[in-house]
């Protein structure tokens, strides 16, 4: 090798040793500040105040933010506590007045305010839908650490899983297939319909919450699902292993195991909507005006018209999406 070759191969070596040892360097002082952000107006504190302020959130302390926010807030030894907001300009308020920490909103639907520009930090995009984490510029030295945190989540394996549970699908797809084909089982049913169901109660959403306190993905109400043996309703599994045996105890407390399936499923699927007792009433009065009240046309007209249409959505919900996966199996497969 010539003595030219061998210097060049030196400088180079030079060269590199020294861009490793700073690279070793920039890595050393971006963890250091890291951790100083960390304690810097956090350690005299025990909780991170957070406001969720999106239409699909409805206030409840659950959801795929909420999850976020509690590994964020454990990172630092804190616990979050929640502050709500009715509305998009209250929210606003709330962190301009530091009575919250971070706000999540989406910023498409509700920009920043003027009267806010250039105070606040946000962190990119967490969803596709535009929703952001914003805090107030002068009160958030930790801004940096939680991008960081929020970018580390991101890269993690088990993070599209996590995704899935909480964010909305199509109605052509559900993360929660496999599921629904094990737990319609027991009951006999196709877990197509057991899906459609979950489609009209939730969207496929684990952190939907309706005015009378149903909960998630199939929508059971705390008593429900405390009936039927459900300890934490909002963990996918229970919650729609829930609503199965839900399903089963109206179907075997109205008597319902003689009728054809169609029909069985129709009135099964109207007192899950108006309730049990409410859709015997329906039949008996259907019987008194001498209709057959083991037929669903018969005794619809006696329901509420949401329960109504309620078993119509899930019917043609349910006749859409079978007719896709027998033309379309394998891009369903679980």
């Amino acid at each position: 090798m010539s003595k030219k070759k061998i210097f060049i191969a030196l400088a180079a070596t030079f060269l590199i040793s020294i861009l490793i040892r700073e690279y070793h360097n920039w890595l050393l002082n971006r963890s250091s500040d890291v951790r100083s952000e960390r304690s810097m107006h956090l350690s005299d504190r025990d909780s991170l105040r957070c406001t969720i302020y999106l239409p699909s959130h409805a206030g409840a302390r659950v959801g795929y933010h909420y999850e976020i926010m509690k590994r964020f807030a454990g990172s630092h030894d804190l616990k979050v506590k929640y502050v709500p907001a009715i509305d998009s300009l209250p929210a606003w308020n709330l962190l301009k007045d530091q009575q919250t920490d971070i706000l999540v909103i989406n910023i498409i639907h509700d920009p920043v305010p003027k009267s806010l520009a250039g105070k606040v930090c946000m962190t990119p995009r967490i969803t596709q839908l535009g929703e952001v984490w914003i805090m107030m510029k002068d009160h958030c030295p930790w801004h940096r650490s939680l991008v960081h945190g929020l970018t580390l989540f991101k890269q993690n394996p088990h993070f599209q899983k996590f995704t899935n549970r909480f964010l909305p699908s199509s109605p052509d797809r559900c993360p929660y297939d496999s599921l629904l084909r094990v737990a319609s089982r027991p009951l006999g049913w196709d877990w197509i319909m057991l899906r459609s169901v979950m489609y009209q109660e939730s969207q496929y959403r684990m952190n939907a919450h309706s005015p009378s306190d149903a909960i998630g993905l199939m929508q059971i109400r705390g008593s429900t699902a405390k009936d039927m043996n459900v300890k934490n309703p909002f963990d996918p599994e229970e919650n729609i292993k829930g609503a199965v045996r839900y399903f089963a105890f109206l179907r075997r407390n109205m008597q319902l195991s003689h009728l054809p399936e169609e029909e069985e499923i129709n009135f099964v699927l109207a007192a899950y909507n108006a309730g049990m007792t409410r859709i015997q009433n329906d039949r008996e009065e259907a019987a008194k005006d001498g209709k057959n009240p083991d037929i669903w046309s018969h005794v619809a007209v006696y329901a509420p018209k949401q329960t109504q249409e309620y078993v119509q959505r899930v019917r043609d919900r349910y006749m859409a999406v079978s007719y896709t996966h027998l033309t379309l199996p394998t891009i369903y497969s679980v």
